[in-house]
């Protein structure tokens, strides 16, 4: 029994490490019915607003319309993608736990899982109120009678679980790096011990940590191969959607505007961190693969650490843009540069959303 008893726990122990939320508990438990109903609910709210292209309307409104009816539709597809690759998403999250025959989680990972969970709670639960509240506003400010007060709140309603679903795609999302990133810190700490001790270093504790940095890299190849369609189209559907809501923040005088842009902000600076960290955990490790060389004499074992860091001097291994570029902190950069440039021209930019 006590055999047993451990057994059960070594395979449970990466177990704080995998994806929680609504989407992760229906891909465990398989249940077909919260993937249909959020999948439905999304294209509804999405045919929803794609009924407001043909009201007339100011450059704008227009743009967030088709903006709002592309992301609910793609989420929805989204959603049904990842139950009919659930097998996959479930191999995903198992591979580096059992390839990597893990006896314990090392409490770094834990501390960091439970302040960036808290984190994504929060941020999340603030943006749907904001988006509650505001959406709640503007349907009061648009009432006309009691006829179609019935009518706005039924609408509201559909765009409130909508947004759910919308929010449940991107914690999914963002767990799954979160996932990805504990894999990484696991080996960052296999490392730090390695460094710490004072024995000496023997080919099979290169190669053991080295095996782990490759099982991770593996993970997050698999995952990126599932996840390319969702990331290339939220990291491009954001960047346009969070330049324009700035600007419009610029154009407009309502006072509910800037709330939704600093909602649309936090929303897209969340998920792009947690993709360009993947990257930047599995560089960091460098300079501690490194000292390894300054603690050993021996040629073999030094040939073993010249071939690990020449793997992590690649600095490849992360989540891309449809495998033509890594997401990488340089090119978080790059981005805050073109953002800037589109701040300057914010002016002019705002007076011709006006139209």
């Amino acid at each position: 029994m006590d055999k047993m008893d451990s057994n059960e726990r070594n395979t449970n122990v990466f177990e704080i490490c995998k994806p929680t939320g609504i989407l992760a508990k229906g891909l465990y438990s398989g249940r077909k019915a919260i993937f249909l109903f959020l999948g439905l609910i999304l294209y509804i709210d999405g045919l929803i607003w794609a009924t407001g292209v043909w009201i007339p309307m100011n450059t704008m409104g227009a743009v967030n319309v088709t903006i709002y009816t592309v992301t609910q539709m793609a989420c929805g597809t989204f959603i049904l993608l990842v139950y009919w690759n659930r097998n996959k998403y479930i191999e995903c999250f198992s591979h580096f736990e059992t390839s990597a025959q893990i006896n314990a989680l090392c409490p770094t990972v834990a501390c960091y899982l439970k302040k960036h969970r808290f984190i994504i709670t929060t941020v999340i639960s603030l943006a749907f109120t904001t988006y509650f509240g505001t959406g709640c506003f503007y349907k009061l400010q648009t009432l006309d009678n009691l006829l179609d007060s019935y009518e706005q709140i039924f609408v509201l309603g559909i765009r409130m679980i909508g947004l759910t679903g919308y929010l449940a795609c991107l914690c999914f999302f963002i767990e799954t790096c979160l996932y990805i990133q504990s894999c990484f810190l696991q080996v960052e700490t296999q490392i730090q011990i390695l460094s710490d001790s004072n024995s000496a270093l023997t080919l099979d504790d290169i190669r053991r940590v080295r095996r782990l940095y490759c099982i991770a890299i593996e993970t997050t190849e698999k995952i990126n191969s599932l996840s390319m369609p969702v990331i290339a189209f939220y990291f491009a559907i954001s960047i346009i959607e969070s330049h324009f809501a700035f600007i419009y923040t610029s154009a407009s005088p309502n006072f509910y505007v800037p709330l939704l842009c600093c909602a649309e902000l936090s929303t897209f600076s969340l998920a792009i961190y947690h993709m360009i960290f993947i990257n930047h955990l599995a560089t960091r490790i460098h300079e501690q693969v490194y000292s390894f060389s300054l603690k050993t004499d021996s040629l073999i074992i030094s040939k073993e650490i010249q071939i690990f860091l020449t793997r992590i001097s690649l600095a490849n291994v992360g989540l891309t843009f449809l495998d033509i570029f890594v997401i990488t902190p340089t090119c978080a950069t790059s981005l805050a540069t073109i953002s800037l440039t589109i701040t300057l021209a914010t002016p002019t930019l705002a007076k011709y959303v006006k139209s």
